[in-house]
């Protein structure tokens, strides 16, 4: 019995443009919709839905847009809905369901959680907004949509690359490493970094190979061949063991990973190994229990350590709590002066303002920052404020070579 999407191949996006003629004149009444003559897609029969006027849970000035399933039969659908730019010189307007498929349920069913057989936006856009795509008073909308492939024969069993499980194999090995390190000591307390508190010596055996490649930073303190060990303080042993294992291809137990988060954040961000710092990063946005209280606490250890995941949720929550109890209790007086930026930004996604994909990079979302950096090939840790950098200068970069 298989339960939600079957894990098939995704077929190639069909593309059916919608035009809604008149669009300026077409009622804005909350909760009243137009909709597209039927077309097929996948042997189903769609609609697109639109309402001018927003749905009644839609913001004032935004307009809703769903894709609505007219056959009585499931099916699991990615989509998303493009309006090209005009004179073609702009960005186009696009929100889909960030790769996602979504389940569309038969179109007598009643939506159950995420499953339903309409999907789509509340908040689609502002009117406003939607006003400067028209082509000669036409709102023309691409819906894009993609199923699973039909089932296909299995492919034929490969074994995957052994290097990981190799590497794995020489961790702490002694009798092949090359570099060691003695690590504990005196460890500075996490809260103040007033205390000081002792702990047991643990020597580690590594190979410098492994961590030129995954902590460069970590490499650069040792020499191959070195017979003394290099000294590491302020880092626990098992906070230790944990980077290096991930530094051979292991991965941190998740219990693990949430108990011990901060700490391997800082020693992750000390010793370089990024991806490490950013899945530990993630995880303790996930359990971190944000009050107005602890607020300024939070988004100031954020910043320090260019958690800019962690920044953001601090600012999605503030911009979402009571504005009077936050002017209460919430001392803005510590709060740095740049975080005020990313407090705006905050607030323009939540009134649904520059929510098209592919649209300005200073309202992206930090983990879409991060994919484009990623695949760019630039750096994926830093601010938003450096990550959008990097990636405007890379893109001036291609410009000017093109």
């Amino acid at each position: 019995m298989q339960i939600g999407a079957p894990p098939r191949r995704l077929s190639d996006w069909v593309i059916a443009p919608m035009h809604f003629n008149g669009f300026a004149g077409l009622p804005t009444t909350k909760g009243e919709c137009v909709k597209s003559p039927e077309f097929s897609c996948f042997g189903h029969r769609w609609r697109l839905l639109i309402y001018p006027g927003g749905d009644n849970d839609s913001n004032n000035g935004r307009v809703a847009q769903r894709l609505l399933n007219e056959t009585e039969k499931c099916i699991y659908v990615e989509f998303k809905f493009i309006i090209k730019h005009p004179n073609g010189s702009g960005l186009d307007f696009c929100r889909g369901d960030d790769g996602e498929i979504s389940k569309f349920t038969p179109k007598s069913s009643e939506a159950v959680g995420v499953a339903g057989p309409c999907h789509g936006f509340d908040n689609f856009a502002l009117r406003s907004t939607l006003l400067d795509y028209l082509v000669d008073g036409t709102l023309i909308v691409e819906v894009h949509m993609r199923t699973n492939k039909p089932g296909h024969q299995s492919s034929p069993f490969v074994p995957e690359n052994p290097t990981f499980q190799n590497m794995l194999k020489d961790f702490c090995n002694e009798e092949t490493a090359d570099v060691k390190f003695e690590v504990g000591g005196t460890v500075e307390s996490a809260k103040g970094r007033r205390k000081r508190a002792k702990t047991p010596t643990n020597t580690f055996h590594a190979h410098h190979f492994a961590l030129r490649w995954n902590a460069p930073a970590l490499a650069d303190m040792c020499k191959p061949g070195n017979v003394s060990p290099t000294t590491i303080s302020n880092v626990r042993p098992e906070i230790f063991k944990h980077l290096l294992y991930y530094c051979y291809g292991g991965k941190i137990d998740k219990d693990d990973l949430q108990s011990d988060a901060k700490d391997i954040i800082e020693a992750a961000d000390r010793f370089g190994i990024v991806s490490l710092k950013l899945e530990a990063e993630a995880c303790y946005v996930d359990n971190v229990e944000l009050t107005l209280d602890n607020f300024i606490e939070i988004v100031t250890y954020a910043d320090s350590k260019n958690l800019a995941l962690l920044k953001e949720h601090c600012m999605d929550f503030l911009s979402s709590a009571n504005k009077i109890e936050a002017a209460e209790k919430v001392s803005f007086d510590d709060m740095p002066s740049r975080l005020v930026k990313d407090l705006m930004v905050a607030f323009a996604r939540r009134e649904g303002e520059g929510l098209s994909e592919g649209g300005a990079l200073s309202t992206m979302r930090v983990s879409q920052l991060r994919k484009l950096a990623h695949e760019k090939g630039l750096s994926v840790d830093g601010s938003r404020e450096m990550l959008i950098d990097a990636i405007k200068d890379d893109e001036d970069g291609g410009e000017t070579e093109a």
